[in-house]
């Protein structure tokens, strides 16, 4: 949550581009593919969105088998339409959503095509087994460090005058500070930066090491998925 898995999903496309030298799509896949709940709708709007991908990626390769195009196809939030079979109480529409979206995957994977299938979630646990097991790498994406958060955080307010001390205790005052848990990547750019900016506007005043730790200490981290404490 916050740690950035989105963002990535939706621009690594662009590095295969410019690594490859060739053209890549990203299709994404919203949790509108679920349907309003009729009988049949969430596997007829997946087996659809597969077969938009695979039309798509068809021809992506040359004759003697150089890539030409790609694709990448990414499901953001798929604990919500991959979860797994095995709970009792998962409805019939959501298996049959889960085994439309498994047969998407391997026609894909048996059809050869230049596609890469990113699945999106913060809770891998609740993904349903067989969907796991047909992942070729699995990333963890973590809040950030305290280098991490200073680094984001001299990046963000380069050039309003904190100097280097300031820095290093704005990191401090964003990390756990008695919880668990620290700032995540989101919390430091949409809320924190937001927040000290809009503080010394108010004030009519520089931006200052006193004050804007005063804001940080202000503003809670959001809490991890699940934490309701």
């Amino acid at each position: 949550m916050g740690t950035g898995k989105t963002e990535v999903a939706e621009t690594i496309g662009h590095r295969i581009a410019t690594d490859l030298r060739v053209p890549v799509t990203l299709y994404p896949l919203s949790l509108t593919a679920r349907g309003k709940g009729a009988v049949g709708e969430m596997t007829t709007l997946l087996t659809a969105a597969f077969a938009q991908v695979r039309t798509a990626a068809t021809g992506g390769r040359t004759r003697d088998g150089r890539l030409s195009k790609a694709v990448v196809l990414l499901i953001d939030e798929a604990d919500a339409l991959a979860q797994s079979r095995e709970l009792a109480q998962m409805h019939h529409e959501d298996r049959a959503g889960v085994n439309a979206l498994l047969r998407g995957v391997d026609a894909l994977r048996d059809a050869r095509l230049p596609v890469i299938v990113l699945l999106v979630t913060n809770r891998l646990e609740a993904l349903d087994p067989a969907v796991r097991r047909r992942a070729a790498r699995v990333f963890e994406l973590h809040r950030p460090d305290s280098a991490q958060r200073r680094a984001l955080l001299a990046a963000e307010l380069d050039g309003v005058g904190l100097d280097a001390a300031a820095l290093t205790a704005l990191a401090d005052a964003t990390g756990p500070c008695g919880r668990d848990y620290g700032h995540t990547y989101s919390d430091l750019r949409q809320r924190v930066v937001p927040e000290i900016v809009l503080d010394a506007f108010r004030r009519g005043a520089p931006i200052g090491m006193d004050a804007a730790l005063a804001v940080v200490r202000s503003i809670a981290p959001t809490r991890p998925f699940g934490d309701e404490r």
